[in-house]
C-alpha cells in the first residue's frame, strides 16, 4: 500500500469512526430525550479529536519531545489557548490557531 492510500484510509476511518460515534447512539435511542452525562460526553469528542491532533505537532520533533523556548508553535498556542477560553466557541479558535501559526512561521 502507497504511503498516500494509507494516509487517505486513516483519514476516511477516521471519518467513519467519528461518524459512528456521534450519530449511532441518537440512531439507537431515536426520539427519547438523552440524559445529561451523554450529552456531555457527546460534546467533547470533537474537542477530544482537535487536541490530539495538535499536540504532537506542536510538542514533538522528529520523534522526540520539543519543549523549549525556541519552539515556535508554542506562543501561538498560549494565544489560542487564551482567545478559546475567553470565547468558548472552537470556530474561532481553530481559525485564530491557522492564522496565528501561518503568521509565527512567516517571521
Amino acid at each position: 500500500m502507497s504511503p498516500s492510500l494509507l494516509k487517505i484510509s486513516i483519514i476516511v476511518l477516521g471519518f467513519v469512526g467519528m461518524f459512528l460515534i456521534r450519530y449511532l447512539p441518537f440512531a439507537i435511542v431515536g426520539e427519547k430525550s438523552t440524559s445529561k452525562e451523554f450529552d456531555s460526553f457527546i460534546k467533547y469528542i470533537p474537542l477530544g479529536v482537535f487536541v490530539a491532533m495538535i499536540i504532537k505537532d506542536v510538542f514533538y520533533k522528529g520523534g522526540e519531545l520539543f519543549i523549549s523556548t525556541s519552539n515556535i508553535k508554542l506562543v501561538p498556542l498560549l494565544i489560542v489557548i487564551a482567545i478559546s477560553v475567553k470565547f468558548r466557541n472552537i470556530g474561532l479558535s481553530v481559525v485564530a490557531g491557522g492564522v496565528i501559526m501561518w503568521i509565527a512561521m512567516m517571521i
